[in-house]
């Protein structure tokens, strides 16, 4: 039922006919939608190819929710009224079908086609509408990384397929169930991780993901941060939960490699200048726990990085929406150009003050117990990983100070002309990235569910 209120209120915004009813009908719908918003275990099978569960049914939901705010946050950057418009709406409508049918995918092929297919709407994001002229460089970086990296991919599930005799995600998690398991060697892994890791991204693999950020349009930014991250990170989960590959040697060193990424990660994002290079190295940090509470064996591991990257989704993308509004502005992404906000446009500090304690994990945001579960998962894993985890905590909380203050506190370069003005859009895409962050932790009955696990 929310897919299907927040698919309504998708069509309104990109095709209704007045402005002022696409705004109001795609708050009233997504508001509608996140009632609907739960990680209960349910399972639908649609065809022999398409299956829908709780994993892959959230993750749809905040795919939808996040093309929405995408066509608002493109209103000045491409006209509505133009030609431009309707290529763009097509593209991320086509985006937004493909991610949904790789979600939906339970035929290791087509699932792997999808995931590669996700590519071409996203280059063109990047190289159509992208600010920079760089842009390009950007866009082949991207696809030389991911398509690099997939073609092992491609032959290990043709591998695991011929093993099982099943190319069914379905069948093959039925027969391991029962006990016909598989035995999962090194390289099999390796050919199966890697592809979802480079996409997550892990540290190592990760520099394409900064430049893309970088040199794409706002609605590219909120697609890489919001749903393309989440490709990996439910390729990850969902081959794990199939072909139990949590049951590896190697999965120590490569909780290593993510932990001591988010540290890395952490530190560069104290040293960054350019706004959108700063969160786009948090957001790195952030899938490395992610991905790190997943690997550790545990529920408590499972459900902190489904909610891990539901939250990142909406925080990530709204802190790139306030970048882009001050771009608009003052014409500057620079943390050294863009102080003394505070004295021209007051409400848009608050927003700031809001999605920056929300990227550190603080109360009374769902990245809390998020980052809770994560933390414990991976120090139940191993008890030597409480010194990593601490000096997480210290440096996430230093960049985001770092950033709120570098850009609100201050004086107001004499050069820079800016309105203190707000529009009723602007808040309101504002405040559809927020109201999940907010109230997703008052569902007390998930939250009870957690912690009994």
């Amino acid at each position: 039922m929310g897919i299907l209120f927040s698919l309504v209120g998708l069509i309104t915004v990109t095709y209704g006919m007045v402005w002022e009813i696409r705004l109001w009908s795609v708050m009233l719908l997504s508001f509608m939608s996140l009632k609907y918003l739960s990680v209960d275990v349910w399972g639908l099978v649609l065809s022999n190819e398409l299956y829908c569960d709780s994993m892959s049914g959230i993750l749809i939901s905040l795919t939808l929710w996040i093309t929405g705010l995408m066509l608002l946050a493109s209103y000045k950057s491409v006209k509505f009224f133009d030609n431009k418009m309707f290529l763009f709406s097509s593209v991320v409508l086509l985006l937004c079908a493909v991610v949904i049918m790789y979600f939906l995918m339970v035929h290791t092929v087509y699932f792997y086609v999808f995931f590669e297919v996700s590519l071409i709407p996203t280059f063109m994001l990047v190289v159509g509408w992208g600010y920079q002229p760089e842009r390009l460089q950007a866009g082949l970086y991207m696809m030389l990384y991911t398509i690099v990296a997939s073609l092992p991919l491609l032959l290990s599930l043709i591998s695991l397929g011929v093993s099982y005799s099943s190319y069914s995600m379905l069948l093959v998690n039925y027969m391991n169930y029962s006990g016909g398991l598989y035995n999962v060697s090194l390289f099999l892994f390796v050919g199966v991780m890697v592809a979802f890791l480079v996409k997550l991204p892990m540290f190592s693999v990760h520099l394409w993901l900064p430049k893309a950020h970088v040199e794409a349009p706002i609605a590219g930014s909120m697609i890489l941060a919001g749903v393309l991250l989440k490709l990996g990170g439910y390729g990850v989960l969902r081959m794990m939960s199939v072909y139990f590959l949590n049951e590896t040697e190697f999965i120590g060193v490569l909780m290593v490699v993510c932990l001591w990424g988010g540290v890395v990660t952490a530190v560069i994002c104290v040293g960054q200048s350019d706004i959108k290079s700063l969160i786009a190295y948090s957001s790195v940090g952030h899938m490395g726990v992610m991905l790190a509470g997943s690997l550790s064996k545990t529920a408590w591991g499972w459900e902190g990085a489904m909610l891990m990257m539901v939250c990142h989704g909406f925080c990530s993308s709204g802190l790139f929406c306030l970048a882009n509004l001050m771009y608009e502005k003052l014409k500057s992404r620079s943390l050294f150009l863009c102080g003394g906000m505070i004295n021209v446009n007051s409400i848009m500090s608050m927003w700031w003050f809001l999605f920056c304690v929300a990227n550190m994990g603080a109360p009374p945001f769902v990245n809390l117990i998020s980052e809770i579960m994560l933390f414990c998962s991976i120090y139940l894993f191993s008890k030597s990983f409480i010194i990593i985890i601490l000096l997480m905590v210290f440096l996430g909380g230093l960049y985001n100070l770092m950033m709120f203050i570098s850009t609100q506190h201050g004086s107001v370069m004499n050069f820079l002309n800016s309105s203190g003005s707000n529009t009723c859009s602007e808040h309101l895409l504002l405040v559809l990235h927020f109201y999940p962050l907010l109230s997703f932790i008052l569902n007390v009955s998930y939250l009870s569910k957690v912690m009994l696990l």
